[in-house]
């Protein structure tokens, strides 16, 4: 399981209840931005009614440290205001995208009502970007704004994540981007990179969420060979990931727990 640090609890759980040895190996580090004045002044023009038509948050990372970046400079200074403010700000003028039930539930979590928010379906066949276009793009018109909130790729940029906004831009609609949290490579223990190693080589099955997750694998094990390993991907663009990193098995599975648990079981 390569999920970051505090994330992976209930996907371990979930494989060990099948009966599976679950190691937690995080590949990405999730952080703070060092300043939350570029996201203070964003709340105060979302505030201001009709600046945007819709914000879209690329993940639940990106939902906790937008919300927290606000907090943190006191525009709302308890959760009970925080819940009306985020109310008062959620109606069909602006409207919350999301690319997932764990991106939904962070905005439900920070007050947002489930009328404001858009998603890809649950019985989607992914729950990305992808899908999610197809439910938003009649909100659009030339002249509207959307705001993307994600985090900021340290050492190896995700040029993927720049589709939503040349659709977005296709319409005539504008975009504006804010960075409020780092993806970076995590620094592993020695023991880290032991276990790593033998889960390389051994018939072990590596659980990815993420295609930077692969990246900074092959840069942790610089000039290991990937030819006899196994991965379970959650998307098609983490799987071209792993097939460039040499892994011998690819299963693409949908994102959903229930879903990945069948791929490791048919890999059994």
């Amino acid at each position: 399981m390569t999920r970051p640090a505090g994330q992976a609890q209930e996907w371990v759980r979930g494989i060990q209840s099948r009966g599976f040895e679950v190691f937690s190996l995080p590949l990405i580090d999730i952080a703070a931005m060092p300043h939350t004045e570029p996201v203070q002044a964003l709340w105060e023009r979302i505030a201001q009614e009709g600046d945007f038509a819709a914000v879209m948050c690329v993940s639940s990372n990106a939902v906790n440290h937008f919300f927290e970046s606000n907090r943190a400079v006191s525009l709302v200074n308890n959760a009970q205001a925080a819940t009306q403010f985020v109310a008062s700000l959620s109606s069909d003028l602006l409207r919350w995208w999301a690319t997932g039930p764990t991106t939904v539930q962070a905005l439900r979590a920070q007050g947002v009502p489930a009328h404001a928010i858009d998603a890809p379906a649950m019985g989607a066949a992914q729950w990305d970007s992808e899908h999610l276009w197809q439910r938003v793009c009649g909100q659009l018109a030339p002249g509207k704004k959307v705001l993307i909130v994600r985090g900021l790729d340290v050492g190896t940029p995700d040029a993927s994540r720049d589709w939503l906004a040349e659709r977005i831009h296709n319409t005539g609609a504008r975009v504006e981007i804010v960075q409020v949290y780092q993806r970076r490579a995590p620094v592993w223990s020695l023991e880290q990179t032991r276990m790593a190693t033998q889960a390389v080589q051994d018939l072990s099955v590596w659980v990815f969420s993420s295609s930077q997750a692969v990246r900074h694998l092959q840069m942790l094990l610089s000039g290991l060979d990937f030819s006899k390993a196994r991965c379970v991907v959650t998307h098609e663009r983490i799987a071209q990931a792993a097939r460039a990193a040499g892994f011998a098995v690819v299963y693409t599975s949908r994102p959903a727990l229930q879903d990945v648990l069948a791929s490791i079981e048919s890999m059994a």
